[in-house]
């Protein structure tokens, strides 16, 4: 049996520095297939900081440790949520 994992495209994930959020929004996780993306205000962490998380996340990401489920939840809802 093939590997389910190996089967699909890796995931890319990293922090990035904009100055196009809203006014009050100091950070924005960004989903979509494929991809995750947050954003942090501009001037709030250091770009050391940033570059520091995206080797970190890299490491997650490389060794099959981050996963994405983009066709719904993996597990059925708990019993006492509403489906």
């Amino acid at each position: 049996m093939a590997d389910e994992a190996a089967d699909r495209p890796r995931a890319s994930a990293r922090f990035e520095l904009s100055d196009l959020l809203p006014d009050g929004v100091i950070e924005a996780p960004m989903e979509r297939a494929g991809e995750f993306v947050w954003l942090i205000r501009q001037g709030l962490m250091a770009p050391e900081l940033i570059d520091e998380m995206n080797r970190r996340l890299e490491h997650i990401v490389g060794n099959g440790l981050w996963e994405q489920k983009w066709d719904g939840p993996s597990e059925p809802p708990h019993p006492d949520e509403d489906a």
